[in-house]
């Protein structure tokens, strides 16, 4: 007669289904914290949550930035020292490179982008998503005339900025860029806000409002106000 045969046999296994249990109760909960879905009603009403959209309502999932490598970083953070703006960079780092662009337009077929930056001193961008897909100089816009003595220049801080609200860009940046929001919510199952700006001179009858998630802008939305 065996005494005891299977009992080391079964702890182990049963301790082995408890690791793997405990792994995957954890992937669900940091799936269930990083998933944000946006649910639009008939109405147009927009809410973020963390389960799915109910009947009637049309959602999407909005989609979180991406982490960063410490090798991408430090290759990125190299390039912007020098004003480089090179292949693969994210939209936060050409920001930091070379600042605002004069003009943002959607991509076409023919760029072969998502997204175009053109910056005054000739250097345009084009975006796969938000990383860059390629980058070239081209011939320097046509300065414009003076303005008069008598008219001030616009200064940086206002609404006129709220286009280069996009996604990626630091939180931050974009707060000394437009102010502070008019109001803000905080995001159900997530360590997030969404700030909301009323529309104002600069603006005008558009309502910007943006997520916020661990300091970077994930999600852009712009309504027209009547």
């Amino acid at each position: 007669m065996r005494f005891g045969g299977d009992s080391r046999p079964a702890a182990l296994r049963a301790r082995r289904w408890l690791a793997l249990g405990a792994l995957s109760c954890a992937a669900t909960v940091a799936f269930a914290q990083a998933a944000l879905v946006k649910c639009v009603d008939a109405d147009g009403n927009v809410t973020y949550q963390d389960s799915p959209c109910t009947a009637g309502q049309t959602g999407r999932n909005v989609e979180l930035p991406k982490a960063e490598s410490k090798e991408d970083t430090t290759e990125w953070e190299a390039a912007a020292r020098d004003a480089k703006v090179v292949r693969g960079m994210p939209k936060r780092w050409v920001l930091r490179a070379r600042g605002a662009p004069a003009e943002i337009r959607p991509g076409t077929a023919r760029d072969e982008a998502s997204e175009v930056w053109r910056y005054s001193a000739g250097l345009v961008v084009g975006f796969a998503g938000p990383n860059v897909a390629w980058a070239r100089e081209e011939a320097p816009a046509r300065a414009s005339p003076p303005a008069p003595a008598a008219v001030t220049a616009t200064p940086l801080r206002g609404a006129h900025n709220r286009r280069f609200v996009i996604a990626g860009r630091y939180c931050e940046h974009v707060f000394a860029e437009i102010g502070p929001a008019d109001r803000e919510e905080l995001l159900p199952g997530a360590a997030a806000r969404r700030y909301i700006y009323e529309p104002q001179a600069g603006d005008p009858s558009i309502r910007t409002a943006f997520s916020c998630l661990d300091g970077k802008v994930a999600d852009v939305e712009r309504t027209v106000v009547r």
